[in-house]
């Protein structure tokens, strides 16, 4: 390979969000290998970029690979025949407990920069639901932002926005309609070139909405909302990286009603740090805030201090993150 074709696929890889992260594990022993990032998966195949190829792999076509990959992770693949050898080390993950019977992790998305936490100005706006959220993405490692959409259709904003920023710890907040670009160019100005960034909110709030308008057409199905409560009815059945034009790359994922919290007790505790500092203060290190004496949980809760709401959220995303829970 001649050297401007070499650095015209560094370029590339780099487009695609390789970083020394990942170029570290390249060693000497690694031989005619070639990187090759996840864009998307489905039950029988996956779809990887390289440098100068776009290819569907079937999963009976990987047989080397230790893990099923998952978007956003990064493959070593043979450069003669193409096929993925290797799974390299993740920088983080972005998980949730699986829906149904099981209780196991299920890894959405590798390898990002960024989550947008996605809220809508409507009568389906819900405190308790952007918590699970920003408790995921304290798990992660990964700065979160908030999105309020659809403030052009909301009735009462300054209520929703006094709700909102009621909310502890928040992380920044953006306002957009998510319909039109000039309301997005604040999001799109957080988005790098070569970053990864994933959306997660409940079905209907306007996650597909604003990648379209990220990409200026119209890639991703959208459906309305139900009249009668604006929740939304699930769209994204399949996580796809999406480049777009600023260079960055997003990906929607499922409704975050659907996100189980998995372990997770340190982000638990770092998103709910008001009522974490509160524990310190009760007489009984095990204290469950019940009705043991002495609780300042429960003092706070009588004196206002604290919500009702917000403490029935924090007992409910602690139960789901402890390892020996029934919801893990």
């Amino acid at each position: 390979m001649t050297k401007r074709a070499s650095e015209a696929h560094a370029k590339v890889l780099v487009s695609l969000g390789w970083t020394p992260f990942f170029d570290k594990q390249i060693t000497d022993t690694s031989g005619n290998l070639e990187p090759a990032r996840v864009l998307s998966i489905s039950r029988k195949s996956f779809e990887i970029q390289s440098a100068n190829l776009r290819q569907t792999i079937k999963m009976g076509d990987a047989p080397q690979l230790a893990q099923i990959p998952t978007p956003g992770d990064w493959l070593l693949c043979d450069a003669t025949t193409h096929e993925p050898v290797s799974v390299l080390n993740r920088k983080n993950v972005l998980q949730r407990r699986r829906s149904g019977q099981e209780r196991r992790a299920q890894t959405m998305l590798a390898n990002f920069e960024r989550i947008f936490l996605v809220v809508s100005a409507n009568q389906n706006f819900n405190e308790s639901r952007l918590e699970r959220g920003m408790v995921l993405a304290a798990q992660s490692g990964v700065e979160a932002t908030i999105v309020l959409t659809k403030i052009d259709l909301c009735k009462d904003l300054a209520e929703v926005q006094t709700r909102l920023h009621q909310v502890p710890r928040l992380p920044p907040v953006h306002e957009v309609d998510a319909r039109d670009k000039r309301s997005c160019q604040s999001l799109v100005s957080l988005l790098y070139p070569g970053e990864t960034a994933a959306l997660l909110g409940s079905s209907g709030v306007g996650k597909s909405t604003l990648i379209n308008t990220f990409i200026g057409e119209r890639r991703q199905a959208t459906r309305a909302i139900r009249d009668q409560d604006a929740k939304g009815r699930h769209t994204t059945t399949r996580r796809t990286l999406i480049q777009i034009p600023s260079g960055a790359l997003v990906v929607d994922n499922p409704g975050v009603r659907e996100l189980g919290i998995v372990g997770g007790e340190d982000a638990v505790a770092s998103v709910f740090e008001d009522i974490s500092d509160l524990a310190t203060q009760c007489r009984f290190n095990n204290c469950e805030h019940g009705p043991e004496p002495d609780c300042a949980i429960q003092n706070a809760l009588q004196q206002g201090d604290l919500t009702q709401r917000r403490f029935n959220s924090y007992v409910k995303l602690r139960q789901e993150a402890r390892p020996n829970s029934p919801y893990s």
